[in-house]
């Protein structure tokens, strides 16, 4: 959610730099390809966006890069902080 508001502030910005990669990877032999704004704001969680530079390959197609891979592991690291806290919060009370 964050993200998606970050994006929304700097959105001229972004389609600036979008536009110029869309033109940039037309004209490379072999051409790259291009991305749309949709596809940008689905790519937001990706923790970390520089895997897109320099690539002509499409890594969207990859099991881990989808939303759902992406929720299921927040939540996983998300419950292996429980445990943690758990741990802690055990040590305490002893």
């Amino acid at each position: 959610k964050h993200i998606a508001k970050a994006l929304q502030a700097c959105s001229i910005a972004i389609r600036s730099a979008l536009n110029t990669y869309n033109t940039i990877a037309r004209t490379l032999s072999p051409p790259c390809l291009t991305l749309k704004w949709e596809e940008v704001v689905d790519y937001t969680f990706l923790a970390n966006f520089n895997l897109l530079c320099k690539m002509c390959v499409d890594i969207s197609k990859h099991p881990w890069s989808s939303p759902a891979a992406h929720s299921t592991m927040d939540l996983h690291f998300k419950i292996c902080q429980v445990h943690e806290e758990i741990e802690r919060l055990n040590i305490k009370v002893q």
